[in-house]
């Protein structure tokens, strides 16, 4: 009978050990599950940020294109007038250099607002 006792409180830790490791494993059961469901919700949270990051990036990049373009049409504008501006000089001091080489029997009666114009423009040389 001894032996019987022993045998049941033998027992008895055992299944206290087995119910003691089922109850842990339910509980790192429920705690894994928890922690799952918390990274779930974190990378959906995370996938929508990225989503809206890429669509400010993508946003920014248009923007950037645009800028880009605007200034690339400023720069084709300002290189057509600067053509322009050194057409106009070059012409601006052959006709100069025609009126200064020009002899004094070229020169004739002149209104006098155009005489003042020369004046101004050219000096009073001639």
């Amino acid at each position: 009978m001894p032996d019987l006792g022993i045998r049941a409180y033998i027992s008895a830790i055992v299944i206290s050990v087995v119910l003691v490791g089922v109850g842990y494993a339910a509980y790192r059961y429920q705690s894994m599950s928890s922690e799952l469901l918390e990274t779930k919700a974190t990378l959906v949270q995370q996938e929508a940020e990225n989503a809206r990051l890429a669509d400010i990036s993508n946003r920014n990049a248009e923007a950037a294109k645009r800028a880009d373009e605007d200034r690339r049409a400023a720069v084709d504008a300002l290189e057509f007038a600067q053509g322009g501006i050194a057409v106009n000089s070059k012409t601006s001091r052959l006709s100069e250099a025609d009126i200064d080489a020009a002899p004094d029997s070229d020169d004739g009666a002149v209104a006098p607002v155009l005489e003042n114009l020369r004046k101004a423009r050219f000096g009073s040389a001639k």
